[in-house]
């Protein structure tokens, strides 16, 4: 796979033009019945609405359950050995405070390796960080990979080729340890079943800009409640964000990351799914990364984000739902939430809606009380986000005060997120685009 910075995605016109006319052809496409029957306007409203509140519907009851407290099981022997695997390529804005947590680790410091696996082809001092941490850290060892292309996937793989020991940690460079955390996730291995541990990411630098300030409070909703809550009711739990915990067996029986696709993370949570075993969430075991700063970084990242998420539901939704190995919610939930990787794309109509009604079309929906409903999505970030607030207030986390703030305005983030989702939907299945694993710029330090 290709790899390529942010920076040197740089603004097309004739691109823009081109995906714009393409948008602007299939809302089009869609919302021109409209103008011959009101029928299907209201039916397409009704349907709109029903999409949006699935999945934020599904999220007020997330919330519900993330209110459950959960304890991983006491170590009945001695702590086992970790490697920390970290891939790195042009990080040196944020890779010595990621080395430093390593070395803060609340953690014997003989029962754990750092495996820095570092991109020959970075241009900006990683090398000499990485090779500097070599020599100062006796748990560290500086990994050079001299291949061109692959993105993290490819890296990551290189790196667990030095990992030695049988839990593996896989973390991002930009993500920093909370001291605790090794040692909490690795109390969930005494169950033999479990062979995935999904932590929490808090960003740390949601002061830089507002996308990194919502893409902050983004994250909070996401994993304090949707991705934690599945792990309540037994839903499809699935890691990602840039920290995970493994055994090793994990890679001896189910293969390496996935190289051609671009959610290598979710690709492989399903891959486990299937194998019949556990992947626990736990919002305690904390990690703190750095989000975008800005809109080249973030909607690069975003777009990767939605077509590999494109690339895994096309991959595995008939195989998740045909698994009868699987209970019925997992399969069920593991459905839902592939299928939901296309809906954002669609919700962008709610725009076009929203005008039509202002020029006096009846675009009422059949559903009884929809003003209720309609309502009760407009709030949901602000709602959702409170929620959170309250929760980590309750167990000693603390936010920024400007998060508070952007809980408010977290529409106007969601919906220029769906405009990145139509773009991915584009590429993936319009052009069929060749995937390019565009890596995250690093704000300036």
């Amino acid at each position: 796979m290709e790899v390529k910075p942010a920076e040197d995605m740089g603004f097309s016109l004739s691109k823009f033009m081109k995906y714009s006319a393409i948008s602007v052809l299939l809302i089009t496409l869609v919302l021109s019945p409209s103008f011959i029957t009101n029928t299907y306007i209201r039916t397409l409203n009704t349907v709109l609405l029903i999409a949006l509140m699935g999945l934020i519907g599904r999220t007020y009851v997330s919330a519900i359950f993330s209110f459950k407290d959960i304890e991983p099981p006491e170590l009945k022997g001695k702590l086992p050995s970790v490697s920390v695997v970290i891939p790195a390529y042009n990080e040196a804005q944020v890779l010595e405070e990621t080395i430093e947590a390593c070395a803060e680790l609340d953690y014997p410091e003989d029962k754990y390796e750092v495996v820095l696996c570092y991109e020959a082809a970075s241009t900006d001092g990683t090398e000499e960080i990485a090779e500097k941490a070599a020599e100062e850290y006796d748990f560290l060892k500086a990994v050079r990979r001299d291949e061109e292309g692959g993105g993290k996937a490819k890296a990551t793989n290189y790196a667990l080729e030095y990992a030695e020991n049988d839990i593996i940690a896989s973390i991002d460079a930009d993500h920093c340890f909370k001291p605790n955390a090794v040692r909490r996730a690795v109390r969930w291995f005494e169950d033999e079943d479990v062979w995935c541990i999904k932590g929490r990411c808090f960003g740390y630098n949601p002061t830089d800009s507002l996308l990194s300030l919502h893409a902050t409070v983004e994250r909070h909703i996401a994993e304090k409640i949707d991705i934690y809550a599945r792990q309540i009711f037994g839903g499809f739990t699935f890691f990602g964000g840039g920290q995970a915990f493994f055994r090793s067996k994990v890679f001896d029986e189910l293969g390496d990351f996935d190289e051609d696709i671009l959610v290598e993370d979710i690709d492989m949570s399903t891959k486990i799914h299937h194998a019949g075993k556990k992947i626990i969430v736990d919002p305690k075991v904390i990690t703190y990364e750095e989000n975008p700063d800005t809109l080249q970084a973030w909607w690069s990242q975003r777009k990767r984000w939605a077509r590999g998420w494109m690339q895994v539901a096309v991959k595995h939704t008939k195989g998740l739902t045909g698994d009868s190995d699987l209970s019925l919610t997992k399969r069920i939930d593991g459905a839902y939430t592939l299928l939901y990787a296309v809906v954002p794309t669609f919700l962008i109509l709610l725009m076009p809606m929203m005008v039509l009604s202002y020029l006096g079309v009846n675009t009422a929906t059949y559903i009884p009380h929809s003003g209720l409903l309609w309502t009760l999505a407009g709030i949901a970030p602000f709602t959702l986000s409170y929620v959170v607030f309250f929760q980590d207030f309750m167990q000693g986390e603390r936010h920024y005060r400007v998060e508070y703030i952007a809980a408010i305005t977290l529409w106007a983030y969601f919906f220029f997120q769906a405009l990145v989702h139509l773009t991915a939907f584009i590429e993936e299945f319009i052009f069929d685009k060749k995937s390019v694993y565009v890596t995250t710029s690093r704000a300036e330090g």
